[in-house]
């Protein structure tokens, strides 16, 4: 994820760059795919091919985005399931205005089904395999991925480097196999907890849409492959002790946005109130299996 900021509220919008801009990327630009108040993304075409232009807003950036490209290029070079960011006149990173361009391959494919069992089955054996690959990598200077920044985690197994938001929205079925993309909230803490965070992704959208039964069925499918994939125990404990955690860290963020990741800083008071709500309904953090 981008650096806590103080002062983005009042920052001005950018508007997109100009041609001569698009130009010294080497890009031809097409359609914008998706956009928010950090960052824009587009199709483009570059050298024949198409790729996706990631713009981030250059003022609201610290020191961890950088190193977390420096983390998905090397990933990329070990598993082919990672999209990572392709080099542009040997930076992983180029300045257009106040933008910071990004640029990476352009997949396309299918999202997982959350109800398909050999599409939940695929997710964790693939999550399974991204945690042998962060294990291979040498360590990094990046911080706890934001939910548990202030978590005690002791009685979690030892912290690595881990994804920060495995759900079906980053993971892509394609014509070249699975492939993940979206690191931005890279950072360290134990696998158990992003096993446990992808449920909680789960749970959360099954209560948003009243269908509890969905989620029980996600879990254990889910797990088990986990499970068979890594050679892990996982224990269940465990993970409810962390989506337990990721509750607490959605209230703590509600109650206190300026504490707040960008996106529920900048929410909708209607939006924050349904996170509320969800909250209240997990006991507050108090999380058992449903």
């Amino acid at each position: 994820m981008l650096g806590p900021m103080t002062e983005e509220e009042s920052l001005e919008p950018l508007r997109p760059p100009d041609d001569t801009a698009w130009s010294s990327l080497g890009v031809t630009v097409g359609p914008e795919l998706h956009g928010g108040h950090q960052s824009r993304v587009f199709k483009a075409e570059r050298d024949g091919q198409a790729v996706v232009v990631k713009l981030v807003d250059g003022r609201l950036v610290d020191r961890a985005f950088h190193v977390r490209l420096e983390v998905v290029a090397a990933l990329a070079t070990i598993d082919d399931t990672v999209v990572g960011p392709i080099p542009t006149n040997g930076r992983l990173v180029t300045p257009l205005d106040d933008w910071l361009a990004v640029v990476s391959p352009f997949v396309a494919g299918a999202q997982p089904d959350g109800r398909a069992e050999r599409d939940v089955r695929r997710m964790a054996a693939t999550l399974a395999g991204l945690h042998q690959s962060f294990d291979r990598l040498d360590s990094f200077d990046l911080p706890r991925v934001v939910a548990l920044a202030d978590a005690d985690v002791s009685g979690f197994g030892t912290p690595q480097l881990l994804h920060g938001d495995f759900s079906h929205t980053n993971v892509m079925f394609s014509d070249r196999g699975v492939r993940v993309i979206d690191f931005d909230d890279c950072g360290y803490g134990p696998v158990e907890f992003e096993v446990g965070n992808t449920l909680y992704m789960a749970l959360f959208d099954a209560a948003m849409s009243s269908e509890t039964s969905r989620y029980r069925r996600f879990r254990e499918c889910f797990v088990d492959a986990y499970r068979s994939a890594s050679g892990r125990v996982v224990p269940d404990a465990l993970l409810d002790r962390a989506i337990s955690l990721r509750v607490e860290a959605l209230g703590r963020w509600v109650e206190h946005p300026e504490t707040a990741p960008i996106g529920i800083r900048n929410a909708t008071v209607a939006w924050r109130d349904g996170l509320r709500a969800f909250v209240q309904s997990q006991g507050g953090g108090q999380h058992t299996q449903l």
